[in-house]
């Protein structure tokens, strides 16, 4: 019988974690909704994050592992989904606008995947390094040095793995400064591809063990790498 921690959430029985006895992998999608990601982008990345989940679902060794947040920012942010097994995920509907204030949200978004991991530890569950994603078409508003400051320490330390995904007209500099090397840029606004690569990746995560290296996935064919040092 699956392990599950319940906790009550409006009037169902939403489980916080799935096979606590199992190890559980955190990833957190940071996604920018400023008003330049109106109208194609927006309508794509909503039908992306939709068919990713129930993609995912499909593979129950995956399912039963991956934990899901959502984080939105444009001129604020807005925690679209907290975290949840993948298949409590709720159906995601963005709405572009604002601009792109980012810092405060990437340390949200930090702050987040923290707290989950501790939550593992809490639970008993030993947790694969967390990831944050972070979808963007421009440069920040806002100073993002003392953010970039955080990343750094938290890669050196081994404790996250923070990857880009530049969209027309991204500034690469910036995403380079947050993600490193880890900075990939989408050809088009098919966002389908790069979540089937995230399914993928995710699931090459939940069969090696924590600290383990997994088996890198190849990138699919409208996402290149934005530098020849990836990974």
């Amino acid at each position: 019988m699956e392990e599950e921690m319940m906790q009550r959430s409006f009037n169902e029985d939403i489980p916080t974690i799935v096979n606590a006895s199992e190890p559980h992998m955190a990833c957190l999608l940071l996604l920018d909704t400023s008003g330049s990601m109106g109208g194609e982008p927006i309508r794509e990345l909503n039908e992306g994050l939709n068919k990713f989940k129930l993609d995912v679902c499909e593979d129950k060794t995956t399912r039963d592992v991956l934990d899901i947040a959502i984080v939105e920012f444009n001129s604020g942010l807005n925690v679209v989904q907290e975290f949840v097994p993948i298949e409590y995920m709720e159906p995601v509907n963005l709405e572009a606008r604002g601009g792109t204030n980012m810092s405060p949200a990437i340390q949200k978004a930090i702050d987040m995947v923290n707290e989950r991991s501790r939550f593992y530890r809490r639970s008993g569950t030993e947790p694969y390094k967390p990831w944050i994603i972070m979808i963007s078409d421009g440069a920040p508003q806002d100073d993002i040095t003392e953010i970039v400051k955080v990343i750094q320490d938290m890669e050196e330390n081994e404790k996250l793995k923070f990857f880009s995904l530049g969209v027309e007209g991204y500034d690469s500099q910036t995403l380079h400064r947050l993600s490193g090397p880890k900075v990939m840029k989408l050809k088009g606004y098919d966002f389908s591809s790069f979540f089937d690569w995230v399914n993928k990746s995710m699931r090459s995560v939940s069969v090696s063990s924590p600290g383990e290296k997994p088996k890198g996935v190849p990138l699919p064919e409208n996402v290149d790498k934005d530098t020849d040092d990836w990974m």
